[in-house]
Protein backbone atom coordinates (compact mmCIF):
# COMPACT_ATOMS: atom_id res chain seq x y z
CA UNK A 1 0.00 0.00 0.00
CA UNK A 2 2.99 2.40 0.68
CA UNK A 3 3.68 2.51 -3.06
CA UNK A 4 0.15 2.59 -4.12
CA UNK A 5 -0.75 5.61 -1.72
CA UNK A 6 2.72 7.66 -2.69
CA UNK A 7 1.65 7.46 -6.74
CA UNK A 8 -1.71 8.12 -6.17
CA UNK A 9 -0.51 11.74 -4.47
CA UNK A 10 1.75 11.90 -7.35
CA UNK A 11 -1.08 11.61 -9.52
CA UNK A 12 -3.46 13.40 -8.12
CA UNK A 13 -0.47 16.01 -7.93
CA UNK A 14 0.22 15.51 -11.84
CA UNK A 15 -3.55 16.20 -12.49
CA UNK A 16 -4.25 18.84 -10.47
CA UNK A 17 -1.30 21.16 -12.08
CA UNK A 18 1.05 20.88 -9.31
CA UNK A 19 -1.00 21.30 -6.18
CA UNK A 20 -2.35 18.88 -3.30
CA UNK A 21 -4.97 19.47 -0.41
CA UNK A 22 -4.24 19.58 2.86
CA UNK A 23 -4.85 15.54 3.49
CA UNK A 24 -3.30 14.04 0.35
CA UNK A 25 0.00 16.44 1.27
CA UNK A 26 -0.21 14.90 5.18
CA UNK A 27 -0.28 11.57 3.60
CA UNK A 28 2.13 12.26 1.04
CA UNK A 29 4.38 13.69 3.98
CA UNK A 30 3.62 10.41 5.83
CA UNK A 31 4.60 8.23 3.00
CA UNK A 32 8.08 9.98 3.33
CA UNK A 33 8.39 8.86 6.79
CA UNK A 34 7.46 5.39 5.96
CA UNK A 35 9.69 4.84 3.31
CA UNK A 36 12.84 6.17 5.75
CA UNK A 37 11.52 3.54 7.97
CA UNK A 38 10.84 0.61 5.34
CA UNK A 39 14.14 0.86 2.90
CA UNK A 40 16.88 -0.13 5.62
CA UNK A 41 14.92 -2.90 5.99
CA UNK A 42 14.95 -4.01 2.22
CA UNK A 43 17.37 -6.97 1.39
CA UNK A 44 16.40 -7.21 -2.45
CA UNK A 45 18.64 -5.05 -4.51
CA UNK A 46 15.42 -4.26 -6.91
CA UNK A 47 13.72 -3.57 -4.19
CA UNK A 48 15.79 -0.90 -2.35
CA UNK A 49 15.88 0.92 -6.10
CA UNK A 50 12.64 0.71 -6.93
CA UNK A 51 12.05 2.15 -2.77
CA UNK A 52 14.81 4.99 -3.35
CA UNK A 53 13.48 6.10 -6.42
CA UNK A 54 9.92 6.20 -4.93
CA UNK A 55 10.85 7.98 -1.74
CA UNK A 56 12.94 10.59 -4.31
CA UNK A 57 9.86 11.07 -6.37
CA UNK A 58 7.57 12.09 -3.49
CA UNK A 59 10.81 14.16 -2.36
CA UNK A 60 9.96 16.02 -5.66
CA UNK A 61 6.38 16.53 -5.56
CA UNK A 62 6.44 17.80 -1.69
CA UNK A 63 9.61 20.23 -2.79
CA UNK A 64 7.25 21.64 -5.71
CA UNK A 65 4.53 21.86 -3.59
CA UNK A 66 6.94 24.18 -0.83
CA UNK A 67 7.80 26.37 -4.50
CA UNK A 68 4.17 27.01 -5.21
CA UNK A 69 2.96 28.45 -2.14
Amino acid sequence: MLDADTAGCVLTWLNNGGTLDPERSRILQSCIEDLDRVIPEITDPAGIQYFRRLRRLALLVTAGLSDSE
